[in-house]
């Protein structure tokens, strides 16, 4: 907090102020919340502190040497948000709970408290304790082109998901999307709800799907969307979140050009990402007979389609648009010069390894 904004706030509350940091721990020994967030105030005897700024290992506030008026409270809150998350043209009382609840859900994921509870203040009319499916939305707008307000947002998605959804600012750019799960059955036109797993991911598919192209359609730029199985977000909001956010990080490391991100969909990237560059390196150089076998196009986009269609030679000549015996002729191609053949389950193991791995490196 500069000067100017200390001088603005001292003139509105008509009272001395000043900005001082304080541990976690001895806020929440004053009387303060576990986690607290951005507009957090405690009122003490004859003075008010407000929180202007969260850190893993401390917090700055603005010490008011007088009591504030609700109003008063509310204000300074407005105030102190970063310009980027201030509300355009006024707030409802659910946008500025959303808002908070981002705020907190952030917090708690830069301090590693993934199992953190949600607080009783963020129970949101129990909403919390149905039944949701996850979205998370990420957008790159370039320079040019004007993100859309939490409003604008918010009615786009609930003409697309229901009136049940609730939207959830995290960061720059980034919302969390809770849908009812009763949109699963809506999806399949079912009048049960869906219990086969394998049906229920391919509908979470779907809409996302269909979210990716709602929210391109309606500002551009480049956009992102994860989602996950239906959950209860007052248990795992913040792993959830957590989850999401991994899962978008290593679709788009490992899967450049796709969209839309599904964590089932990733557990082998999970597993590589995790691996040492000098090792991945070295499996790459033992394994590649011939350096130069992932830069050819063709190789890889059959691969691609080969693995896509689970190594189903009849669906990958069908994705391809080639006949049976090409695809056949360049897995005999690949074989020959590689030693690897992918239609047995070990090599198509390794080369699938081999070709993630590619995709890695070769961005470097």
């Amino acid at each position: 907090m500069n000067k100017t904004q200390l001088q603005r706030i001292q003139l509105l509350t008509g009272a001395p102020a000043e900005v001082q940091s304080m541990t976690l721990s001895d806020w929440e020994r004053i009387g303060g919340s576990k986690h607290p967030v951005l507009g957090d105030c405690i009122e003490l005897r004859q003075e008010s502190l407000l929180v202007v700024r969260v850190s893993a290992a401390e917090l700055q506030v603005l010490r008011i040497h007088s009591a504030l008026t609700p109003l008063e409270q509310e204000l300074l809150k407005w105030a102190i948000q970063p310009s980027q998350q201030r509300p355009q043209g006024g707030s409802s009382d659910s946008e500025r709970q959303a808002r908070r609840l981002g705020e907190w859900i952030d917090q708690s994921l830069s301090l590693g408290e993934m199992r953190a509870e949600v607080p009783e203040r963020f129970e949101l009319g129990g909403r919390l304790f149905d039944g949701m499916i996850p979205f998370l939305l990420h957008s790159e707008q370039q320079a040019e082109e004007r993100e859309p307000s939490y409003a604008e947002l918010e009615k786009v998605l609930r003409s697309f998901i229901s009136d049940e959804m609730m939207l959830i600012p995290i960061r720059e750019r980034e919302w969390l999307v809770l849908g009812s799960d009763r949109l699963l059955a809506e999806v399949e036109g079912a009048e049960e709800d869906i219990v086969d797993h394998d049906v229920t991911k391919e509908a979470l598919h779907s809409l996302a799907t269909g979210l990716h192209q709602m929210v391109t359609e309606e500002w551009g730029g480049e956009c992102h969307v994860a989602v996950d199985l239906p959950m209860i977000p007052s248990e795992s909001l913040v792993q959830t979140v957590a989850t999401l956010r991994d899962t978008m990080y290593l679709g788009r490391k490992f899967h450049a050009g796709l969209h839309v991100h599904l964590p089932w969909m990733v557990h082998l990237e999970r597993l590589l990402s995790g691996i040492p560059e000098g090792t991945r390196l070295r499996f790459m150089e033992e394994m590649a007979a011939r350096p130069d076998l992932f830069t050819e196009p063709e190789t890889i986009s059959t691969l691609d389609a080969f693995f896509a269609m689970d190594c189903n030679v009849s669906e990958t000549a069908k994705k391809l648009f080639i006949h049976r015996n090409t695809l056949l002729y360049r897995l005999d191609k690949l074989k020959q010069e590689t030693g690897l053949d992918v239609r047995s389950f070990n090599d198509a193991v390794l080369v699938r390894i081999m070709l993630l791995l590619y995709k890695v490196t070769k961005r470097k």
